[in-house]
């Protein structure tokens, strides 16, 4: 058999026992994606060997944060999913310009098929539990295509996020890095979530809610340097909302673009700060002395749009 027609066989074998063990995969109410498309779509995060090695070296070209308990590779991102507290503990993606593009939203939520009962989150998890079911990888990252848009809908790149700050100010900042990547042609983004202490949890008592997310973009400025800014927010419920921004039936105070772009420059931290939050050691292929300088610095400007 030929190298290629026997990964395609181990490949199938590996989707057949995975859809085996996953009869209790659950699509979650309201999606706009049929059940049988969504079932074709699973197919698409089983990859082999050589395809996870690759997701890896495009995604994290410094390497791949430490510390993490699962990690779940996408041709388009990489997923560190934590089963305890069962969200999306950081996610990392390369985003260059031409996949910045507009693709109409069709929600998709549903639990991984690659996550056994007792490690996913579940549609009622977050049922009327006063958050949003908040995507790690952006949707609006991920319009390529229409398996790749619902595939950022599976509930392992989720986290509880309260509806003020996903669908205001964490928004807006996901727009600015799209921004980014077009006008620098490329960016190296991760973002995950900062929890402190013994986490709180949603109602059912089986996800945790993080008490902060942060946002780390990398580039490469034309003299071959890395360039770097990160951001820290809280997950809380009192913060301004953006022009760009309309959330429905969330109340708060809407403030200008240019007041938008200030309150994001407060929220600009070394990365060492998040590193020593989040417990995870970013950039571990890099040379000390480049990553020393990486994480310590401390920009307080964002980059121009």
């Amino acid at each position: 058999m030929k190298t290629g027609a026997h990964a395609r066989s181990l490949l199938s074998l590996a989707m057949l026992l995975l859809l085996a063990g996953a009869a209790w995969a659950e699509v979650c109410p309201f999606n706009e994606v049929p059940k049988a498309t969504l079932a074709q779509y699973d197919q698409q995060v089983v990859l082999t060997e050589a395809e996870k090695q690759q997701a890896r070296t495009e995604h994290a070209p410094w390497g791949a944060a430490r510390l993490c308990n699962r990690l779940l590779e996408h041709r388009e991102y990489l997923v560190c999913y934590d089963p305890q507290t069962r969200v999306a503990l950081w996610v990392a993606y390369r985003l260059r310009a031409a996949d910045v593009t507009d693709l109409p939203r069709k929600n998709a939520f549903r639990t991984d098929p690659r996550l056994t009962a007792d490690e996913t989150a579940v549609c009622d998890d977050y049922r009327g539990s006063g958050y949003d079911r908040g995507h790690a990888v952006p949707r609006s990252d991920m319009n390529r295509s229409p398996v790749v848009q619902a595939n950022t809908f599976l509930l392992s790149n989720m986290a509880p996020q309260t509806p003020i700050l996903n669908r205001g100010m964490w928004a807006y900042l996901e727009d600015s890095v799209r921004q980014w990547a077009v006008k620098f042609n490329e960016v190296y983004v991760m973002s995950g979530s900062v929890f402190m202490g013994s986490p709180h949890t949603l109602p059912s008592g089986r996800v945790g809610i993080p008490r902060q997310f942060y946002k780390i973009i990398v580039r490469v400025d034309p003299t071959g340097q890395l360039q770097s800014q990160a951001f820290l927010l809280t997950n809380g419920k009192s913060l301004p909302i953006p022009p760009t921004q309309h959330p429905v039936g969330v109340p708060g105070q809407h403030i200008s673009a240019a007041n938008a772009d200030s309150y994001l420059a407060t929220r600009l931290k070394p990365i060492i700060v998040i590193r020593l939050l989040a417990h995870t050691d970013f950039f571990p292929d890099l040379p000390p002395a480049q990553k020393q300088a990486l994480v310590h610095a401390d920009p307080s400007d964002l980059w121009p749009k």
